[in-house]
């Protein structure tokens, strides 16, 4: 899991974010090279915080997506949708990455919570499938 090898600080939060989606990139089909590699878009992440053992801090605060792109493939998410998010803290900012090949946003599932827990609790970090 690229959270847990990393040097970031990274807020795990269980929640919805909301944003505007016509702001996320679209791969432009005369020439899909033409993509800007990154999007930042403005988001409100609501939901709760894993603090200690449990998903138990209610969180309301502001966000960034940041929407990578590589050639014709952008990451995405859905406004609204459930997500376990790592949300990594820069400053005082709190980014949320949409890689092309995911990573940090996953489906809100009793088993991406669970896989998430055990990692926290020193339990082997099982990959699970990013959105």
């Amino acid at each position: 899991m690229h959270a847990a090898n990393s040097d970031s600080v990274f807020n795990v939060i269980a929640g919805e974010l909301r944003f505007d989606e016509s702001q996320l990139p679209k791969s432009h089909s005369d020439n899909p090279n033409d993509t800007p590699p990154l999007t930042r878009i403005p988001a409100q992440l609501s939901g709760k915080l894993l603090d200690g053992k449990y998903f138990s801090t209610r969180v309301s605060v502001p966000a960034v997506i940041e929407v990578e792109c590589l050639g014709p493939w952008c990451g995405g998410m859905k406004p609204g949708a459930g997500y376990v998010v790592f949300a990594e803290q820069r400053g005082q900012e709190l980014v949320v990455r949409a890689n092309a090949c995911g990573g940090f946003a996953f489906d809100d599932t009793s088993n991406v919570r669970r896989q998430v827990l055990d990692c926290h609790r020193g339990k082997a970090c099982e990959p699970a499938v990013p959105r």
